[in-house]
């Protein structure tokens, strides 16, 4: 019994190291992840970055999610950026698929926001000249 208890540090120790080999990490970020316009419904204009890293193996494509639209693909690598100039009137999400298949590897949203909700409008009504 105690060469089975000598051995189970060393087991412990090993397969963690071998799981995380199969893991296929995807990191996707935008910045920034904001866009702001001056009133509210106006249309925001924004140089966004999209950053990413993909596995090696297989080829990825960067879409606007709502329209399906392709900005980019390539062929795995570790890490990639795109420029991308974000001009929108409402918050909108982008996600990384792989080629062959239809659900998102990851998603980034950029939200817009207003400086002001509504225009400002007279109390009165009355304009002075």
């Amino acid at each position: 019994m105690s060469k089975f208890y000598s051995w189970l540090p060393l087991i412990l120790f090993v397969a963690p190291s071998t799981a995380s080999e199969h893991e296929q990490t995807i990191i996707f970020t935008a910045t920034p992840e904001q866009c702001v316009a001056l009133h509210k419904g106006q249309t925001c204009y924004q140089d966004i970055l999209f950053q990413w890293q993909t596995p090696k193996v297989g080829r990825y494509c960067l879409i606007q999610s709502k329209s399906q639209q392709e900005l980019t693909c390539w062929d795995g690598q570790a890490l990639q950026e795109y420029q991308y100039s974000f001009e929108s009137d409402s918050t909108t999400s982008f996600s990384l698929i792989r080629n062959d298949e239809s659900q998102p590897l990851a998603e980034v949203k950029v939200v817009l926001t207003w400086v002001y909700k509504a225009p400002k409008q007279s109390q009165s009504g009355w304009r002075l000249f």
